[in-house]
């Protein structure tokens, strides 16, 4: 954390500066004030430290300046490629009614702080015009929107936060992808920080112009620049939100960076184990240094978010930080904002964020809910925690049937359908208590000289446009180019895996199984755990109901009695939600690693449980084989066995029940052969849980349990050999498991 940033003693300090209603923490009193100007079409606030511009239309964040870079005030957001600047996935600007005005003015507080407001009333029609850009989104968003900035003395960064409101006189709708994102200036930008991993200089824009097309339009082999010969791929920078609360853009050369600080993630979607993107060079011509927070994904799995004719609700998503330090090189700008962090993690829930109609509660109408999990599980006696995740979410809904799974594409559809529920829980000892500019402008041209007479092209030889930004078009212009009406995802029942609609509220859990939750909203909630090494989750049937101002509420033990089929025979790889434990998956941040199965293992999987390693025998991804080695990644694959040995023991059951349990983090084939011990007892067709990993690089996704019974006859004492069979297509078309397990059960009397 800066020096000059707010003292420990006035983020623990009791006395607050009460003014117009409104509730600040003392600022530092050498610090400048804030002031807010009204400039017409746009409203300007300044702290001294930094400048920022708003537009009254948009709501976007179209210019972020601070004196204190190598050049004073330059401008740090983006005008060439994608949406420019900062802004949110939806915008008021077409609403039916808009309202611009400043909600907290410093000429009432001393300087301390400014909020302005842009905020778009629907009346009962979407607010974004005919032609709808976010994905899932074809009905438009028929629900009112305020988009909120706020800026206070002596801070290092500003706020942000939207404000989603569907009276109940609206007809029926939903919300489609959403993020609070940035295009920022190449001419500042130009080292990406996500994680330790990926913490480095990037290609530039003219580096992404110049690359060769791959088998996806967000994928290109670099040709040019430092990373010449690397392939490009947006998706090889997505994380786990969970893991990284910090995450940004810095600069080699002005000593700034641009973080995003999630200061809490009750207002994102999905859960604690959610992949998103995050950021990378925008796929337009130009490609700017792009960043992004997702609080409705619909990358890896996805997320739902849908409300019904009659049915008010309202969500208010953020406050976001957005932080601007300055003065050092990247690695230490992008420390000071992991430090950060911990900071507006202790300021939460933010004191200012006020008004009517404003659903967040304050501190004194949160509760703390703790508790201790145990686990009763006789084939795991001495069963310890290393890692527990608990969480509070909205009650589970009951699945939706898939519709039949269709032909493998490229880029398969997201999951309809997750765990299934199961009444295998004890809630002990516990009773509930009762109670436009720029944003719309097309990518920048390139200007003819006479040397590009074919204006589809770039001076550089590549075909213009070749990205996916689509711009919000006014009420009569041609739709050239958007996305087709009634784009939509499948109807899914709302899981705390998929759910963007409510609040969820995690933590991790002590070895002992103990947690503490802080800061939940008063509501009705589902009580969910994830550990490594149980096959399943914790799903409490008992709901937790907690009301306003109720300090603490302890649930006492609940004992967790996890699933089994019978004995268990084999399992390979470990119960984690993740597949980081097999061959690459501490390495998989690349494109096209389903590609480099077939040379990695040129004779397939050959896995002998007991001997083989896990982290060097079993890859990540059992995919199509690849027979064709196409430059590009546009290849077919013969169909891919993979073989596994294991000994069954001279008590276990051969006769009755054997059930193959599968833990997908992926499954984009159509069907899995499975044969034993020579026989053919497959295929299995029921594999759902396609969400999308294998083709974006990762080993994490929305994750589905999948069980395959078949004949316990098949085995027999001793050696025995398992066939799981790949069929050939597409070289994504496969399958990343978290976990194979095979469980067998006597014959019931």
């Amino acid at each position: 954390m800066s020096a000059t940033r707010r003292p420990a003693a006035a983020l623990l300090s009791a006395a607050l500066l009460l003014t117009s209603a409104f509730a600040f923490a003392a600022p530092p009193a050498a610090a400048p004030p804030v002031t807010v100007t009204d400039d017409g079409p746009t409203y300007t606030m300044s702290n001294g430290y930094l400048t920022v511009q708003v537009n009254k239309k948009t709501g976007d964040l179209t210019s972020v300046k601070t004196s204190k870079t190598v050049t004073p005030n330059v401008e740090l957001m983006g005008y060439v490629s994608g949406h420019h600047a900062g802004y949110w996935e939806q915008s008021p600007a077409l609403a039916a009614r808009e309202v611009a005005s400043i909600t907290i003015d410093p000429a009432s507080n001393g300087g301390a702080r400014a909020e302005v407001s842009v905020k778009g009333y629907s009346g009962g029609v979407s607010i974004l015009g005919r032609h709808p850009t976010a994905a899932g989104q074809g009905g438009g968003l028929i629900c009112d929107l305020e988009i909120r900035y706020t800026l206070e003395r002596g801070a290092k960064g500003l706020y942000t936060y939207a404000i989603y409101t569907h009276q109940a006189s609206y007809p029926g709708g939903s919300v489609g992808e959403s993020r609070f994102g940035f295009k920022l200036s190449a001419r500042v930008f130009d080292w990406l920080s996500i994680d330790d991993q990926r913490n480095a200089i990037m290609p530039t824009g003219k580096d992404w112009d110049a690359g060769d097309d791959l088998n996806m339009k967000e994928a290109r082999r670099l040709t040019t620049g430092v990373h010449k010969g690397r392939a490009e791929h947006k998706y090889d920078y997505s994380a786990d939100q969970d893991k990284i609360p910090a995450f940004g853009w810095s600069s080699t050369s002005q000593k700034v960076g641009l973080y995003i600080i999630n200061p809490s993630f009750e207002y994102l979607s999905s859960g604690p184990l959610h992949f998103e993107l995050t950021g990378h060079l925008d796929d337009g011509d130009g490609g700017d240094p792009t960043l992004l927070d997702y609080w409705r994904g619909t990358h890896y799995g996805g997320s739902s978010l849908n409300f019904a004719a009659g049915e008010f609700w309202t969500k208010v998503v953020g406050p976001i930080f957005i932080y601007v330090p300055t003065g050092a090189d990247p690695k230490t700008l992008f420390t000071d904002a992991r430090k950060e962090v911990a900071v507006e993690q202790a300021r939460w829930p933010y004191s200012f964020v006020q008004g009517d109609g404003v659903d967040y509660p304050q501190a004194a109408q949160r509760t703390t809910v703790k508790g201790r999990l145990k686990v009763i599980d006789p084939q795991a006696p001495n069963f310890k925690f290393t890692t527990l995740l608990v969480g509070l979410s909205y009650p589970d809904q009951a699945p939706v049937p898939r519709a039949p799974r269709p032909a493998p594409v490229a880029a398969p559809a997201p999951p309809t359908s997750n765990l299934s529920t199961r009444p295998n829980f004890v809630l002990a000892g516990y009773q509930p208590p009762a109670s436009t500019p720029a944003a719309a402008a097309p990518p920048a041209t390139v200007p003819d000289n006479g040397a590009n007479p074919d204006h589809s092209l770039l001076p550089n030889g590549q075909r213009r446009n070749r990205g996916t930004y689509v711009g919000p078009r006014p009420e009569g212009t041609p739709a050239a180019g958007a996305r087709p009406a009634g784009f939509a995802f499948q109807p899914q029942g709302i899981t705390w895996q998929n759910d963007a609609k409510h609040y969820e509220f995690w933590t991790h859990g002590t070895a002992d199984g103990s947690f503490t939750i802080p800061n939940v909203r008063p509501g009705t909630y589902q009580l969910h755990a994830v550990a490594d090494g149980i096959l399943g989750a914790y799903d409490a049937t008992a709901n937790v109901t907690i009301a306003a101002g109720e300090h603490t509420l302890d649930l006492g033990t609940i004992e967790w009695h996890p699933v089994h089929y019978g004995q268990q025979i084999f399992q390979i790889g470990t119960p984690n939600r993740s597949a980081k434990e097999f061959f690459k998956g501490d390495d998989h941040w690349h494109w096209g690693m389903y590609i480099e199965y077939a040379k990695l293992f040129p004779n397939d999987v050959d896995f002998t449980v007991g001997k083989s390693d896990p982290a060097k025998d079993w890859y990540i991804y059992q995919v199509p084989h690849d027979i064709d080695f196409k430059p590009t990644g546009r290849d077919q694959g013969r169909a891919t066995p993979w073989t596994i040995h294991f000994t069954m023991p001279a008590d276990a059951p051969t006769a009755g029940k054997a059930t193959l349990r599968f833990g997908l983090i992926d499954a984009s084939t159509r069907s899995l052969g499975i044969a034993v011990n020579g026989k053919d007892v497959g295929p299995d067709t029921n594999l759902g849980g396609s969400g999308g990993a294998i083709h974006r690089d990762g080993i994490e996704a929305t994750w589905v349990e999948r069980d395959f019974n078949f004949d316990a006859a098949l085995l027999h004492p001793g050696a025995n050999t398992i066939v799981l069979t790949v069929p050939a297509g597409p070289v994504a078309s496969g399958i990343c498991y978290d976990v194979v397990r095979l469980e067998v059960a006597p014959p019931t009397p």
